[in-house]
Parts: structure tokens; sequence; C-alpha cells
């Protein structure tokens, strides 16, 4: 018999992703425009950010639900009916208020993207995740990249938002017609765990949920907030404390995105050389210490050099590895498990730009606040990464 080839599966996925990854710095990037058809200032602009992190956090558990009751197509559809719904809902309010609604789809985006999108690829490529996974990254990654360019050509946020929206209908067209992979493991089960080489403790010692696996879910927030809180507000450093142009400040992100980019595929190189907990005690050292030299010594050139630094050892695809971390540690029930993790992340987007609502205003000394409690959550990471090291010493997981 045949094999079924689901690379249709891949391809809508990752021109999805490749939308999402500029719907999720489509605020940000066109943050005057919106401060100006909005009534609101940079504050505001957090405080509509925020409502992305709360419609995420009020889906992340029901999502995963969804998704392994209804299927992954119906699951995917909602997620991207829902971008459309943020994009056009943002780019037509005229008040904070219809746009946090809109926001809040975006949450919405996220929670039922990442429970339909990433199992989906799971379920077409058992043999092959790890790598089909991370692609979703790299394709995000590309995209955010470019999509500073196009908003220095493209002024009005209402086109790019009706351009995006066309796109992500043709994919939406496209997913009611490829063929999906049946969600039973049964018969794939055996496959993935001698595929993907799954640790196994060599001695009785056994990690403890209640440390271990508290660190590990705790490093996923603290990882996330490092990348998410840091490109969000990456533009407001270079107009607020550089004093660049607005065009050049959102050059910035095109650095971080892709040194992101480029680190999808190194780190999935590293990861089979170097054990895990070191290579993340490793990355957040290098990223903490990029934001500590961005604050300390701000310029163009250090701000170019930490937005490479963090994109590559902060945004990407270390936040993965704490989380294929978690699930060798503790290998059943890594469906929970893997739940708790992404809420982590999902706190982080209703968090970070909450707090930093509080905080920020067009001044250089309020960016830097923000940047200063972004330094400290990165210097978290580090203290928990080694911790978590040294305490894998007596585990012995090869």
């Amino acid at each position: 018999m045949k094999k079924q080839s689901y690379a249709g599966v891949a391809t809508a996925v990752y021109v999805n992703y490749a939308i999402v990854g500029m719907a999720t710095i489509f605020i940000s990037q066109y943050s005057t425009y919106f401060q100006s058809a909005w009534h609101t200032n940079v504050k505001g602009i957090s405080l509509v950010l925020a409502a992305v992190g709360l419609g995420r956090l009020l889906t992340i558990f029901l999502a995963g639900s969804v998704s392994d009751k209804i299927g992954r197509r119906k699951t995917m559809l909602i997620s991207m009916v829902s971008d459309v719904i943020f994009l056009l809902g943002a780019a037509l309010a005229h008040n904070m208020i219809v746009a946090a609604i809109a926001a809040i789809f975006f949450g919405f985006t996220n929670s039922f993207g990442d429970t339909s999108c990433y199992p989906a690829l799971t379920d077409a490529f058992p043999t092959r995740s790890a790598t089909m996974n991370s692609l979703v990254k790299a394709f995000m990654s590309l995209t955010q990249f470019l999509f500073p360019f196009w908003v220095s050509t493209v002024t009005n946020a209402l086109i790019t938002a009706l351009s995006l929206s066309v796109f992500l209908v043709l994919d939406i067209l496209f997913v009611c017609k490829v063929q999906f992979a049946s969600q039973d493991k049964q018969g794939q089960l055996k496959e993935i765990q001698e595929a993907e080489h799954i640790e196994e403790p060599v001695t009785s010692v056994q990690p403890a949920m209640a440390i271990d696996g508290t660190l590990l879910i705790a490093m996923g927030f603290t990882i996330c907030f490092t990348f998410y809180v840091f490109s969000q507000y990456l533009p407001n450093f270079g107009t607020s404390v550089l004093k660049v142009s607005p065009e050049q400040a959102k050059t910035l992100v095109s650095f971080y995105a892709m040194a992101s980019m480029i680190s999808v595929f190194v780190t999935a190189a590293l990861v089979t050389k170097v054990k895990h907990l070191l290579l993340i005690s490793i990355y957040g050292t290098v990223a903490a210490l990029a934001l500590f030299m961005m604050i300390l010594v701000p310029s163009l050139t250090t701000a170019r050099i930490g937005s490479v630094a963090i994109g590559f050892f902060a945004a990407g695809g270390i936040w993965q590895v704490g989380l294929s971390i978690l699930t060798s540690y503790f290998p059943t029930g890594n469906g929970k498990l893997t739940s708790y993790y992404s809420f982590m992340a999902s706190l982080t987007y209703f968090v970070g730009p909450l707090v930093s609502s509080f905080v920020i205003s067009d001044s250089a000394a309020s960016v830097l606040a923000v940047f200063w409690i972004t330094a400290i959550i990165a210097a978290a990471t580090i203290v928990i990464a080694i911790w978590l090291l040294v305490r894998s010493q007596r585990y012995h997981f090869e």
C-alpha cells in the first residue's frame, strides 16, 4: 500500500505560522499608527498586548481538549478565523476597547493554533516530529525578519491587515482540502520512542516533580518572558533610548528575527551533542549579558548586537529544549505537563505587557525600566538552569 503523503498538512501549517509570526509583532510594528487610531499612548498599546495573553490564558487548557475531540483540522480553522478577526478588528478599531477585544482573539489564535498545528505535524510525521515542529519557529522567524521592511513601505496598518487576511483565507481553503493524519497513536508509539531516543534514567534516583518539575515549568516562563517582552518593546528602545527614527528602530526586530531563524537549525544540531541543561545555562547567560550590555551601554551598535544575541540565544528554540527535558524527566502524563509548560508561556503574553504598562511611557528611563525587568527575568533563567544542572548529576540521564 502506498504511504500517504502529508506534505499538504506541513505546507498549511507553515503558511499559517508564517502569518502568525507577522501578526505577533503587528501591533508593535504599527505602534505609532495605532496610538493615533485608538486615541491612546504607549501604555494603552501595552494594555492591548496584554489582552492577547488574556485570550490565550482563557483558552489554553480548553484548546487541547477541543483539538483531541473535534480534530486537528477544525481546531486549526478556529485558530485561523480568530487570526483574521484579530487583524481586521485591530486595523478597523477606533478605540482601545475594540482593539483589546480583537487582541483577545489573537490569544485564541495562539491557543488553538498550538494545540492543533504541532499535534497535526506529529500525527503526520511521528518519526520526524521534532524537526517538523522546529521548522514552525523557522517560518515565524523568517517572516518576522522581513515584516519590518514591509512596514517601512506599507505604512497603513489596514492594508497590511487586509493583505495578511487574504493569505489566511487562501490557507483556510487549503486546510479544508488537505488530508490530515489519524490521531490514533497506538501504532506509532514504539516508532516515536525509537526515533526520538527518549532518555531513560540509569539509576533508581528519579527527578522530583515538586522540585525539578516546578523549576522546569518556571523556566518556561522566564525564557518566554525574555524574548517576548524584548521583541515587543525593541522598537521603543530604538526610538526612546537611542533616539533613532521609527523606521531604523523597527529594523532591530529584523536582526532579532534573523538570528532566531538561524538559531533554530544550530540549536537542533547542538541538542544532539550537548547536555540540554548545560546548553540552556550557556544560552541563558549570553542572553542576560546581552540585555545588560544594551541597558548599560546603549547605542545602535550594542542594540544590534543585543538583538542578534537575544534572537539567537533566547528565541531560537531553547524554550522547546526546556519542554523536551520536562517530558524526558517525566515520560508519563506528557499532555498534562505540556499544558502546564505552555500555560507559563501564555502567562508571559499577559503578564509581560501588563507589568510593562505600569512602567512604560515615551521617556528613555521608562523603556530602560522595562528592559531592566526583562534582564532580571533573563538572569533568573541562569539561576534555575544551573540549579537543575547540579541536581541532574544524580539522575545520570544519558
